[in-house]
This record gives C-alpha cells, sequence and structure tokens, in this order.
C-alpha cells in the first residue's frame, strides 16, 4: 500500500469516527489509527483544507460543526443487497403520507450507486415518493429536530396533541427519533412531563433548538420498550397476555407473518390459529383486532374483548340505521 493510500484510508476512517463518536481527541484517534499524534493533526489539516470538512476544536476534542453537511464516501452493493435497499425503500414509501424533500434527495443518490436494471425500479419509486403532498412545516420541525437529536441539544417544541385543542409548549431532549406505520415519532425526555414521551411530529407546531447540551437517557431501554409495543409507538411498562383467535379461512395469513417479538401460535379445532402476544399496552393493537372483523374474537384480556365488542356493536347499528 503506497502512502496516499494509506493518507486516503486515515481521512476516511477520520471521518467516520468523527461522525460516529461525535467528538475525538487526537490521542483518541492517534490510538485507534496506529499513528502518532503528529500525523493525526496534519491529517485533520488536511481535513479542513484539502476536503472541506468543517470541523471545530473544543477542549481539546474536534467534532464536526452543527448543521455541517455530510458528504459520504461511494457505497457499492452486491444485487442483493441492493435488491434489500429496494424493499426498505418501498416499504417506507407505503407508510409515508408526506414527501420529504431530504429523502427524495437521498433515493435520488442511492439509485445512482445501484446495480443494473434495479436503478431503474428505484427512480420510479423516487418518482411516487416525490408525488405525495408536500407539508413545509412539518419538514421544517423534522429538519430541527433532527438538528437537536444529532448533536445532543434540548429543544423547545409547541405541540398540540390529539386530546387537546390547544398547543402546549415543552422542552424535550430528543432520544430517538423514528419512523412508523402510523408516522415519524421523537422520544424523549419532556420537562413538562417530567418522564420520558413519544410526540407525533406532525402535531408538532414549532422547534427551536438550544445550546444546552444533554446526556442521553438508555436509548437501549426505550428502542427495547418500543420493540415490545405492538406499533413502535407507545412507551409502556404494563403487562398485558393477549390472546385472539382466527378463524380458519385467515388462519394460513397468520401464520405465515412474524407479528410480534412475543408471538406464540396454537393449532386450533376445525383449522384455526390462536395467537398470543405479550404487550405494554392495548392502545395501538386494538384497531388492528377491529380490522379482521369476524374472523377475529379476543378471548383475552377482558378489557380489549370489551373493547372490540362496543366498537363492532356500534359500528353494526350504522348499518341498521340506513
Amino acid at each position: 500500500m503506497t502512502e496516499q493510500t494509506r493518507r486516503a484510508t486515515r481521512l476516511v476512517r477520520i471521518r467516520e469516527l468523527l461522525v460516529k463518536r461525535g467528538n475525538v481527541s487526537c490521542a483518541e484517534l492517534a490510538s485507534e489509527l496506529g499513528y502518532s499524534q503528529r500525523t493525526i493533526q496534519r491529517d485533520i489539516a488536511a481535513l479542513e483544507s484539502e476536503l472541506g470538512v468543517p470541523l471545530e476544536y473544543e477542549g481539546r476534542r474536534w467534532k464536526l460543526m452543527p448543521g455541517a453537511k455530510l458528504v459520504f464516501g461511494p457505497v457499492r452493493l452486491t444485487l442483493q443487497e441492493a435488491r434489500a435497499v429496494y424493499f426498505a425503500t418501498r416499504l417506507m414509501l407505503r407508510s409515508a403520507d408526506e414527501r420529504d424533500p431530504d429523502g427524495v434527495s437521498a433515493l435520488e443518490k442511492v439509485a445512482d450507486a445501484l446495480p443494473g436494471g434495479l436503478a431503474g425500479h428505484m427512480r420510479r419509486t423516487v418518482v411516487e415518493y416525490g408525488r405525495l403532498p408536500s407539508n413545509s412545516a412539518y419538514i421544517e420541525s423534522l429538519r430541527r429536530l433532527t438538528e437537536a437529536w444529532a448533536a445532543n441539544h434540548t429543544a423547545t417544541i409547541s405541540y398540540r396533541s390529539a386530546s387537546h385543542a390547544n398547543a402546549r409548549t415543552t422542552d424535550i431532549d430528543p432520544y430517538l427519533l423514528d419512523h412508523t406505520q402510523s408516522g415519524t415519532y421523537v422520544f424523549g425526555y419532556s420537562s413538562e412531563h417530567r418522564e420520558v414521551r413519544s410526540f407525533k411530529v406532525d402535531r408538532i407546531l414549532e422547534v427551536l433548538v438550544t445550546q444546552r447540551e444533554f446526556e442521553p437517557g438508555d436509548v437501549e431501554h426505550i428502542a427495547e420498550q418500543l420493540r415490545r409495543s405492538w406499533g413502535g409507538v407507545v412507551l409502556g411498562e404494563e403487562h398485558h397476555e393477549v390472546r385472539i383467535d382466527f378463524s380458519a379461512s385467515v388462519a394460513s395469513r397468520i401464520r405465515e407473518s412474524y407479528w410480534h417479538p412475543s408471538q406464540q401460535l396454537d393449532d386450533l379445532p376445525g383449522g384455526g390459529v390462536r395467537l398470543c402476544v405479550n404487550l405494554p399496552s392495548l392502545l395501538e393493537i386494538t384497531p388492528w383486532v377491529r380490522g379482521w372483523g369476524p374472523e377475529a374474537v379476543v378471548v383475552g384480556p377482558q378489557a380489549l374483548r370489551d373493547e372490540i365488542a362496543s366498537s363492532l356493536k356500534a359500528a353494526a347499528a350504522n348499518y341498521q340505521r340506513a
């Protein structure tokens, strides 16, 4: 390997470490990469002067400037990896109800990197994504929250929840941003509620990124809570053992899918199947059960059984009035 190649490899690795860790010292980089601190200092100077990477030096540590535009090196994908990326993009498109110009731009670049005919399919997906309605307020909120999340800075938000007509203001330490089937959410510590809460980005009216830094909470615990929820949105510590019997006509559909990490499937007489899951909340699974109509019968818990029975009875009454 030539010295020029080694230098280029170091520059790429230093940039990756800055992105991954947020801030790093020359001593840490030297130890990680196996070069002297003097060499690392020259490399950092080259990142700034030759490659235009915007850096800040604070407390003897280097970090990327807040809001800096990151330019990553080329990504090479195999055909099967490209197919996996394409599938992920299609799933994102199906759950999106608004156009994200940053997402469109990113997918255009991904399409250019895909091999063979997959590039054409990805560009078709980009066109579909670009046809979604635009919501400038949502995009502005999402961009500001992304800046706060990436920099570990507290954000002040004005939020109108589904249950309150008037907007409320709170400071939030954004621990996690996630996109789900029901929308994009930010999860973090809320000063008003004095606990970790979830906020749907569509309902955020304004975001102000402050200069106050925070130490991220237990993000792994939050992610685990969301993984245990039915739709990946509700944070809860309750424990509900849900049992639902499905008729033989939809049993194959239930058996062929992975619904939840805790799921257990038991065969029933006549060809039906019982789905058992442990959930921290019943909120998200309730509309899902209603969607199966008469093909699903809740065995337990009683609260879910009563809610489904009551809502289906009310729905049937709407048709009887006609």
